[in-house]
Formats: structure tokens, C-alpha cells, sequence
């Protein structure tokens, strides 16, 4: 019996070569069976709505289930933990936002995961405009009104926020600091309970994502006093932006995306960034999308992975500057 001896060398090239195959196999095979999408926020709210919508056309192209789990607490960084704890083989997946990956490692103390360090950029699913709205009985028409009437009487409004730690409470302080007055934060799990307290007069005026705006809007329910974002949006042309309200480069847009645990292998990266791109490009979709005042979103691992990193710096700088910490 002949024996083929190889030099330490050979030998790592050859284990190289046969990870790289198995690998290579294992994209190739995937997914085989179903994917858990970990949404890090409450059934009902503006996240959950947007990945029930995106989930069956995503389900179609990879050819298995997509289920959606909420695991929600601490402005998104439960699920966010339980994510970047899970093992790199595309079978969980992590529905990241702005508050979950950009805002709250910066508010809360000692936060467990890195946005940069512990999750691998799979693909954007869409932006959406913020508004400022108020109870139809506040006695305000404008931003200029909300503005002067909280003046008039210091810490006597309050606001609602999806908790402490996500991007609409950030929002809503940054608007505070800079307009100069004082307004109590009542925090809600989640954001469909802070739009019932809206509706029920609970909370004088909120933050909120466009999507969630327009059929409280439309049915005469809320006041919608200015959109957030650097553009007025075209389904509400006839409300203000904040910048033209008098706040001059104030631009806020909520953003949602999919990442994974960090180290998943390129292949698996490549093929659940396309069927993303596939799903949110897709006739059915866009129209959906479209139709909330939503902008479908699409861009490659690395494009998406450096806008990460750049909200995540930006939204940092705006902590400092408002001062909103939790121990």
C-alpha cells in the first residue's frame, strides 16, 4: 500500500480548499429548511407590519418558510442579542432598524452587541419620512403653534414614544432641545399602544413614521402638524417639513433592514441579499410600499453595511448632544 505524504503546507492548502467546498455546498443547499426573522419590537407596530409584508414574497423566492418571532425590550436590543448570539447559518435573521441598530447601543448602559462588529449586512427593505402629529382636540394648527403653546406652559404637554432607546424618542428630544421648550416623555411598548393613547387623547402629540400617519390622517383622527424629513412627502404635499417650520436641516427618516450573525458565509450573504432585492423590487410590493408613502429600498451587503456604520455614528452624535442615557 502506497501512502501520499504532504508537507504542512499542502496539508492547510487542501483544508482550505475542501472548507471553501463545503462552503461552497452548503450555499448551494440553502436554505433547506425554515428561517426564523427575529423582529426586536411588539406585534402591530410600524417594523412588524413592514416585515409581514415583505416575509411571504421573501418565503416564495427562497423556496421555505420565513417566520417572523417578536422577541421586543430594551428600544430593540433583546432581539438584537438573541441574533448576534445565534449561530452564522442563515436560519436567523434579524429585522434591524435605525432604533435597534443606530439608536439605542448608544442610550442604554453597557449595551451586549456592536452593530459593526456583531451582525453581517444582508440588504435594506425600505425608508419612510416621519411626522409630528397631535390629538385632534390640541389646540395647535402648526409646528409654530405646538411650539408656542408648549412654551406658554412649560412641562404641561407630553409626548408618546415607542420606550426609551428608539429613533422616534430620539427624535422627539432632538426637537425639544432645539426648539427650546420642555415636554414629558411617556413611554409605550411598542408603537401601536403609543397611537392608541394618540387617539384616545391619552398624549398630547407623538412622532411617527409616515405609514402608520396616513389612515389616522385620512379619517380625521390626528393632527399631522409637519413631516420630519428634508422633503415634503407626496401623499401629504400639503404639510410642512420641519425645516420649513423654522428648524433649518432637520431630517429624520426611519429606515428598516435585514442582517444576520456576524460570519456568515458569502454565498448565504449573496443569495438572501437578491431574494430581498427581488421581494422589495417586485411589482406587489412596491405598490404596497408606495401606496403608505414608503421608499422602497435596495442596496448590495457592503453599500448597506456602510450606512449602518454611518447612522450609527450620526445618531451617536445626536445622544450626546440631547443627553438621553439610561442606566
Amino acid at each position: 500500500m502506497r501512502y501520499l505524504i504532504c508537507s504542512p503546507s499542502t496539508r492547510s492548502l487542501v483544508c482550505i480548499a475542501w472548507m471553501a467546498c463545503a462552503l461552497g455546498l452548503h450555499a448551494q443547499t440553502y436554505p433547506s429548511r425554515p428561517i426564523r426573522l427575529v423582529v426586536p419590537f411588539p406585534p402591530g407596530g410600524s417594523s412588524d407590519s413592514v416585515a409581514r409584508v415583505v416575509v411571504q414574497k421573501f418565503s416564495e423566492g427562497l423556496g421555505q418558510p420565513v417566520v417572523i418571532e417578536n422577541r421586543p425590550g430594551v428600544g430593540g436590543l433583546l432581539g438584537c442579542e438573541a441574533v448576534a448570539k445565534a449561530a452564522p447559518d442563515g436560519y436567523t435573521l434579524l429585522l434591524g432598524s435605525v432604533s435597534s441598530l443606530a439608536v439605542a447601543p448608544h442610550i442604554f448602559a453597557n449595551p451586549k452587541i456592536d452593530p459593526a462588529k456583531n451582525f453581517a449586512a444582508i440588504a435594506p427593505i425600505m425608508s419612510s419620512p416621519l411626522t409630528v402629529i397631535a390629538r385632534p382636540t390640541l389646540p395647535v394648527s402648526s409646528i409654530v403653534d405646538l411650539v408656542a403653546l408648549a412654551k406658554a406652559k412649560p412641562g404641561a404637554l407630553n409626548y408618546g414614544a415607542a420606550g426609551v432607546g428608539t429613533h422616534v424618542y430620539l427624535v422627539a428630544e432632538l426637537f425639544k432641545k432645539q426648539a427650546g421648550f420642555d415636554a414629558v416623555h411617556v413611554p409605550f411598548q411598542g408603537g401601536a399602544p403609543a397611537m392608541t393613547a394618540l387617539l384616545a387623547g391619552n398624549i398630547d402629540y407623538k412622532f411617527d413614521v409616515v405609514n402608520t400617519t396616513l389612515p389616522q390622517a385620512r379619517a380625521g383622527k390626528v393632527k399631522v402638524l409637519a413631516v420630519a424629513s428634508a422633503k415634503r412627502v407626496a401623499l401629504l404635499p400639503e404639510v410642512p417639513t420641519l425645516a420649513e417650520s423654522g428648524f433649518p436641516g432637520f431630517d429624520a427618516t426611519a429606515w428598516v433592514g435585514v442582517v444576520g450573525p456576524a460570519g456568515l458565509p458569502a454565498g448565504i450573504v449573496s443569495r438572501l441579499s437578491a431574494e430581498i432585492g427581488n421581494a422589495v423590487s417586485s411589482r406587489e410590493l412596491s405598490e404596497v410600499y408606495i401606496a403608505q408613502g414608503v421608499v422602497p429600498e435596495l442596496a448590495s451587503p457592503t453599500e448597506f453595511g456602510e450606512m449602518i456604520k454611518r447612522e450609527y455614528a450620526r445618531w451617536g452624535a445626536v445622544v450626546r448632544q440631547v443627553g438621553a442615557k439610561v442606566d
